[in-house]
């Protein structure tokens, strides 16, 4: 019973492994092809197997001391890991009080007049704002349909993420000027060098649907760590490697070999 516990809370505590590292990671690894109508099933399938197995351990406890005990180390670690986990999600999406603004009252003058101009030469204004948290910036980029308004996240007075797809921009400099800038999706904007983008807040930089031929035109944002670059004009990922720290990459839709 003891050896039978091992052997699930090994396999288990592998696949959580490999879930939290390259499943995150790789664009092309399997569980970035689950339905997300599996994911729920799947978490808790794994939490019912780990339960198995540390009931499995205690059975055969008075067997085999040596295997249960290692046995229950690992349950014990996939058991905390998904609490852990299920706990961020039960807060996910919950803003706590004061952590964002939600208009232009607290935004730094001189921050607003930067987005004043970037909204101005992407044929919009500061009325068409969309308020919104940090996790909800990037869910517009994901529409090729043009809309009248424009999403920003604001924080303590700054700017930390804008979502500017699906409208002309023309000049990339201003973005540079806004120096919390974390995240920044830039999604079917008609861009084609980004040469003018120099900015080492910027973390997680979406420039797909675009005309980008050469990733050495994001020198100015070395540390990118989440890059989504899909449906461009690249034919290789020659200056991927100027980004210091990148976590998660995705070129589909690209002519790289």
């Amino acid at each position: 019973m003891a050896t039978r516990s091992l052997v699930l809370s090994l396999a288990l505590t592998f696949y959580l492994g490999y879930s939290f590292t390259v499943g995150l990671t790789d664009p092309n690894s399997f569980l970035k092809k689950i339905p997300d109508w599996l994911s729920i099933p799947i978490f808790f399938g794994c939490f019912l197997l780990y339960l198995l197995a540390t009931w499995w351990a205690f059975k055969g406890f008075s067997d085999h001391k040596l295997i249960a005990l290692t046995s229950m180390g690992f349950c014990l670690l996939g058991l905390g890991i998904y609490a852990t986990v299920f706990i961020m999600e039960m807060g996910h999406g919950k803003a706590s009080p004061g952590q964002y603004d939600y208009d232009f009252a607290t935004l730094d003058p001189t921050e607003k007049a930067i987005v004043a101009q970037i909204t101005h030469d992407a044929g919009l204004g500061l009325q068409n704002a969309v308020f919104t948290e940090h996790w909800h910036v990037g869910e517009a980029a994901k529409s090729t349909n043009p809309t009248n308004s424009f999403q920003i996240c604001v924080q303590k007075g700054h700017v930390t993420a804008l979502n500017l797809s699906n409208h002309p921009i023309r000049n990339l400099a201003p973005f540079s000027q806004l120096p919390q800038l974390g995240d920044l999706y830039l999604r079917n904007c008609g861009l084609s060098d980004m040469s003018d983008l120099q900015s080492t807040k910027l973390g997680r930089l979406d420039v797909s649907d675009n005309q980008i031929t050469d990733l050495k035109t994001l020198r100015g944002c070395p540390n990118v760590q989440w890059l989504f670059a899909m449906n461009n004009r690249l034919k290789s990922t020659d200056g991927l490697n100027q980004f210091r720290d990148i976590v998660s990459t995705d070129f589909r839709g690209n002519s790289i070999p």
